[in-house]
């Protein structure tokens, strides 16, 4: 009898296992690997490509022989979606506008709220984006801007004048090698591009002797976005797993480089309040104190709470901040690194580029964005850069609001939804020979840019759409022009992209260029 029991018993552990593993959300839910307690599919993942999980849905695409696959991360059902069509779906679609609650973003905030702008959503994400974003705007971010663009001059003039000249001051030494010319990138470029958003935010630049400030920032802002993954590391599916493996898990790491970035932005944030006037609204920050002190005793809409409240300490404010100062220290510094790896892979590039602007802008001042539009070439090369090195391979995750249907499939409410960017960044059918670097494929037969020809997605779409993609186009277009008619560039080692790193953005291992002045 006893035995009978037990057999009775391992049979319905059995049964209710392999039930469990073979579980699918909905009844037409995508294909795609089964599920292991507590980690979901994230093993199969990891052992198709431990470094690069974008391409392990790839080949999970091909194998189950479907643009959509699904599967569970930790405990979260999840799709991957591969294919040009369908992710512009999703990304114009509305109840595809969600974010998922990710232990990733929560350890950016002190008290482990959610918060900021770029990974959130409801009520309390609306009304922040809207005055986030308008505010901004008035300052100058996604937009032509005298002062903006007068900045990211600014700084291309100390950058000039350093690779020239060599380093004058101690933090700068860390980066260039004033012997041999050589400088350490993207280190290089931490305080570029950051420098301007600052001007937005406080109302204050640094100048060249007090920017080892940024490169600190810097350094940590770069740190976060390598250590994490495509979808946001097995620590944002199971949170707990940091209490019994903090080093391995990478949270120790991650905390610490955003309790250090945020740390300053506290200063900035406290610097701008000690001399604030309601009457003299300098700055994006002076902005938020005001519009704090408006509204910050009323209730939060919705069901979040991290709209313009007082109670804790501007947490809000500083992590939204982060929110558009993080990519400006590492993101677009680790994207110009990646675009000058293909210049110096390919140097007849770079002499149709030169060639091109002393035509029509010539030695005696700096590109701007006035010349643009008679620099086709090099916007075509901007443009294929952003495509052939897609910089989020996965963008963030969506999450789907409701219940719905894409590409034939039920997709139940609570569903994180992966858009493959780079995969259709190199969709063969959409860009023929996708992993030649090929500017001419931008531009039409009379050599003009052709932006019809451009369906490459490398800041997304919608109102998810990242917010700083003109900014980041318009840094990029002046500093590249900008290096390319001031000096030639040669490094080491040649570039080899298949050794690229994949974190929370693409980035190069680290590496040096030598900047010769023409």
């Amino acid at each position: 009898m006893m035995g009978l029991v037990l057999v009775a018993l391992v049979v319905m552990i059995v049964t209710c296992t392999i039930r469990y593993i073979l579980h699918r959300p909905s009844e037409r839910f995508p294909p795609g690997p089964p599920r292991i307690p507590l980690i979901g599919s994230y093993p199969f993942l990891l052992a198709l490509n431990y470094n690069h999980l974008h391409r392990a849905a790839a080949v999970l695409s091909h194998a189950y022989k479907s643009k959509v696959i699904g599967l569970y991360l930790g405990s979260l059902p999840a799709i991957v979606v591969n294919d040009h069509e369908t992710v512009r779906q999703v990304l114009q679609r509305t109840e595809f506008d969600g974010r998922p609650d990710l232990f990733l973003a929560r350890l950016r905030d002190e008290r482990f709220a959610r918060r900021g702008i770029f990974f959130t959503d409801g009520d309390s994400w609306r009304e922040q984006r809207k005055f986030f974003l308008k505010t901004l705007h008035e300052f100058g971010f996604g937009r032509r801007n005298d002062t903006v663009e007068q900045d990211l001059q600014t700084g291309l003039m100390e950058l000039i004048a350093l690779l020239k000249d060599g380093p004058k001051h101690e933090h700068e030494r860390a980066f260039v090698d004033g012997t041999t010319g050589y400088a350490h990138c993207p280190q290089l470029f931490f305080a570029l591009f950051s420098n301007v958003m600052l001007r937005m935010l406080t109302a204050m630049r640094l100048e060249r002797e007090d920017q080892a400030v940024l490169f600190d920032v810097g350094k940590c802002s770069l740190a976060f976005h390598r250590e994490g993954d495509d979808y946001g590391l097995a620590l944002s599916y199971i949170p707990w797993i940091r209490h019994l493996l903090p080093g391995c898990s990478r949270y120790h790491l991650l905390r610490e480089v955003n309790q250090t970035a945020n740390g300053v932005i506290r200063s900035l944030v406290e610097k701008c309040e000690q001399s604030y006037n309601e009457d003299d609204i300098r700055c994006f920050i002076d902005a938020y104190i005001r519009e704090m002190r408006k509204t910050g005793s009323k209730s939060t809409s919705g069901n979040d709470t991290f709209a313009f409240e007082c109670k804790h300490n501007h947490d809000q404010l500083i992590i939204g901040c982060a929110d558009f100062l993080v990519p400006a220290f590492s993101a677009i510094p680790a994207k110009l690194g990646l675009i000058l790896e293909r210049l110096v892979s390919h140097p007849s590039v770079v002499e149709r580029m030169y060639a091109e602007i002393d035509q029509q802008v010539g030695q005696s001042r700096l590109p701007l964005l006035d010349d643009r539009a008679q620099l086709p070439y090099c916007e075509a090369v901007l443009r294929e850069a952003l495509r052939i090195d897609t910089l989020v391979p996965s963008g963030i995750p969506h999450v789907a609001t409701t219940n719905t249907e894409l590409a034939g499939f039920e997709i139940p409410k609570g569903t994180l939804v992966i858009n493959g960017l780079d995969y259709i960044n190199h969709q063969e059918d959409i860009f023929p020979q996708p992993y030649l670097f090929q500017p001419e494929r931008f531009l039409d037969e009379t050599g003009n840019l052709s932006l019809d020809q451009d369906r490459s997605l490398p800041f997304g779409a919608g109102k998810r759409v990242c917010p700083g993609e003109n900014f980041a186009r318009n840094a990029l277009f002046l500093t590249i022009t900008t290096l390319v008619q001031q000096f030639t560039f040669t490094t080491e080692y040649t570039p080899d992209p298949g050794k690229h790193l994949t974190g929370v953005i693409r980035t190069a291992p680290d590496f040096t260029i030598k900047f010769t002045a023409r």
